[in-house]
């Protein structure tokens, strides 16, 4: 019994132009996707979905989007493929991105009600444990502008037991959102009320030194101001007050005080009252920069919350309102003050440190040796540098070079002769004198104090005696080699003429898949005279073909014939089965092709 392939079940179910899905095709699709441990076959599945989502038919993609739906109720990683696509799902089956949904067109916004459908439905019951459903579908509903209303409705309709509890468990979740802001409110204003309602009591006291009070300072009646003098008669004479009180009985006047509201609060900065205007600024900034944006986040924060969460929320609105509006209150009194609000700019977090103490001074670079002096080893700090020269503690590699080679020809003088390791010499590569031949051989190798640090902290420390460990005498014994990048070959064009007058530009190794092998040619595309005569083949003779057997007997003739007709007598006469073909009921997407007549009149009704 032949077994259908995941690509023949999902061509046989989308293909067949209904809504409703062969029970039977879709049972063996789940079998097959839910056999294989490995996951292989959910993932061509997916592949196979994804390909006939994206051809040019609403009613394939109708088709493919409810077996997409299907296998993603049932399979975790069938639901992860499909999250990384979203954005080509959406694309394909809501015509996102300014892309058009394919024909026909009565099937077209059937595909988007279908697609809405099912989408509202996986974000109702994975939107909890799949965050990018919730993202995808605020993605369609506030700026691809999906209509999920009917998609709901139906979704209730199908399954009303399962939405009612979803939407209770929404219900619950978005009371508990509420309680947790409330308490963190709650617990915030707590912490800061007493700090915000501290300075902007300093700031109304601050600003009742600057400005006192006039309307309560004036509660005192004009008419009784001949009692409120005498209490400065006792430092006179008795005739004097006498005297003043007579003139003042019989000189009395009243007095007008007239006090401009709009002037209340000017007051001058000077030397005098330079202290109370930086209280001010400081405390000031205090309220703009610290307090104001945590009341405004409050009331953000209770505006969201429902007034009959708990009866403590009233409450706490109207105490953020009013430290809302004596903070306001303050700042306009400053600016009535004439305080310049620049110095806001600064951070609150405190004063920086003051760098006009500092100087910048320039930092001189030291000298460098001139002329072209080339380290032999980067151990050595000191080595080439000219001051070495007169220094008799120090030893030049080329004495040392010297005095190698005077001591290697004195040894090969004395040491007999050996033809195996003369031949050997002879075959052996040449180097050129480095540092790293200067230590060949050693074992260990005395530290010049002069020249290297005793105390390092890779090459080893000459506390006791200044000799190299091994790995630093290996280091010194090693040489660095660098690799230089062969020459690339050039590839030639090749410059075959082509119809528009150019030549070819390809550069191909060996031959042009358009022209064939690349061969010199001139500026206009002409092979070069010297490679035709060079390289054409010499003439081919045809060789002269060979004499056939003779067999020209009438016997030999139509034994030949005999079995030949064997040979295709079953080829002929075997019946020829064709396959049936398969009823579809998909709607043609051609359009229909309009007669001469038909055609005229549509001109001629456009022409009216």
């Amino acid at each position: 019994m032949h077994m259908p392939s995941i690509e023949e079940l999902v061509t046989e179910l989308t293909t067949n132009g209904s809504e409703t899905l062969d029970a039977g095709q879709l049972h063996e699709l789940k079998r097959q996707c839910k056999g294989d441990r490995s996951g292989q076959t959910v993932v061509l599945a997916f592949h196979a979905l994804m390909q006939a989502l994206a051809k040019r038919h609403a009613q394939v993609r109708i088709s493919a989007v409810l077996v997409v739906s299907e296998l993603f109720i049932r399979s975790h990683h069938f639901r992860l493929l499909v999250i990384g696509s979203l954005p080509k799902l959406f694309e394909l089956v809501f015509g996102a991105y300014h892309k058009k949904l394919p024909p026909p067109a009565q099937y077209t916004q059937r595909l988007r009600q279908v697609a809405a459908e099912q989408y509202f439905m996986w974000t109702e019951r994975f939107g909890d444990g799949y965050q990018q459903l919730i993202y995808g579908f605020r993605f369609l509903r506030y700026v691809e502008r999906v209509d999920f209303k009917a998609a709901a409705a139906e979704y209730r309709r199908k399954d009303p037991e399962r939405a009612r509890l979803r939407r209770q468990r929404r219900l619950e979740n978005r009371h508990a959102y509420m309680r947790r802001s409330l308490v963190s409110v709650q617990a915030d204003y707590a912490r800061e009320r007493q700090n915000a309602e501290e300075a902007l009591s300093t700031l109304e006291r601050c600003f009742v030194v600057l400005v006192p009070d006039i309307f309560a300072s004036l509660n005192f009646d004009v008419g009784n101001a001949g009692e409120n003098d005498g209490a400065y008669a006792d430092e006179d004479d008795e005739d004097d007050v006498d005297d003043v009180l007579a003139i003042m009985a019989a000189n009395r006047q009243a007095i007008d005080i007239s006090i401009d509201p709009d002037r209340v609060l000017e007051a001058e900065e000077c030397a005098e009252n330079q202290p109370v205007f930086d209280v001010i600024r400081d405390y000031l900034l205090l309220c703009v920069k610290v307090f104001r944006p945590r009341v405004r986040m409050w009331s953000e924060k209770l505006g969201r919350i429902d007034r009959d969460l708990d009866p403590t929320v009233t409450q706490l609105v109207e105490a953020v309102d009013r430290l809302k509006a004596r903070i306001s209150v303050a700042e306009d009194k400053c600016r009535d003050l004439g305080i310049d609000f620049a110095y806001m700019d600064k951070t609150v977090e405190g004063d920086e440190d003051d760098d006009e103490e500092f100087e910048d001074v320039p930092v001189a670079e030291p000298a460098r040796p001139t002329g072209n002096i080339k380290k032999r080893n980067a151990v050595f700090a000191m080595l080439g540098e000219p001051v070495l020269k007169n220094d008799p503690t120090y030893i030049n590699p080329e004495q040392l070079r010297d005095r190698h080679t005077t001591t290697t020809s004195s040894s090969d003088e004395q040491r007999p002769a050996n033809p195996v390791e003369d031949r050997l010499r002879e075959s052996a590569p040449v180097v050129s004198y480095d540092s790293d031949l200067m230590y060949w051989g050693r074992d260990s190798v005395s530290v010049d104090t002069t020249g290297l640090e005793i105390r390092h902290r890779f090459l080893g420390s000459a506390r006791d005696e200044p000799i190299l460990t091994g790995a630093a005498l290996d280091s010194l014994k090693k040489r660095a080699v660098f690799y230089q990048e062969p020459e690339r070959k050039e590839i030639k064009a090749c410059r075959a003429p082509l119809r528009d007058g150019r030549l070819c530009p390809r550069r191909d190794l060996v031959k042009c898949p358009f022209h064939g092998a690349i061969i010199p040619r001139d500026e206009q595309g002409r092979l070069e005279a010297g490679y035709m005569a060079e390289e054409t083949p010499p003439p081919v003779r045809e060789s002269e073909p060979e004499p056939e057997p003779q067999t020209n007997t009438v016997e030999t003739a139509e034994r030949v014939e005999d079995l030949r007709w064997q040979d295709v007598e079953k080829l002929v006469n075997k019946p020829t089965e064709r396959p049936k073909k398969r009823e579809r009921t998909l709607a043609s997407t051609r359009k229909p092709k309009l007669s001469g007549i038909k055609r005229l009149k549509q001109t001629i009704g456009r022409k009216r």
